[in-house]
């Protein structure tokens, strides 16, 4: 697998101050956690908004957004190979099954912006064969 496509390593030592101030962001009103975000900020080298962390128990856990939120953004990768769509197919799967979900959202993500298409996960969770999902996901994205 090519550099562009490794799984970020994050810093895990920064951990359980990322969720400690996701958990304050999350539990103010609206535009009232302007030093929470700052402080985000300084940890994670991203800006973001209180918004991004409201009710986020109702689409996730918060070990998990602490983790997407230490990971840089997935970059654009377009010229992804077809072997390299079945590695990362196989690899949003097995993070499925295996609970990784901030790394099956990672690369998700990275297909979304590789390949222009919305719907990835339509493609990786159909069932099929892995060789056959990445054929698709090609011709989808031309």
């Amino acid at each position: 697998m090519r550099k562009a496509l490794e799984f970020p390593r994050i810093d895990e030592g920064k951990l359980d101050a990322v969720e400690a101030l996701i958990a304050a962001i999350a539990d103010k009103e609206p535009g009232t956690a302007g030093a929470e975000l700052e402080d985000l900020a300084a940890l994670t080298g991203k800006v973001h908004t209180d918004v991004e962390f409201a009710e986020y128990w109702s689409w996730t856990d918060l070990d998990t957004l602490a983790r997407l939120t230490l990971a840089p953004e997935p970059p654009c990768v377009p010229d992804l190979s077809r072997e390299e769509l079945v590695e990362l197919v196989e690899i949003i799967q097995h993070c499925s099954v295996t609970g990784r979900e901030w790394a099956m959202r990672y690369y998700t993500a990275l297909l979304r912006r590789s390949l222009s298409l919305p719907n990835v996960m339509d493609f990786v969770a159909s069932g099929e064969d892995v060789e056959v999902i990445a054929e698709k996901l090609l011709q989808a994205a031309r």
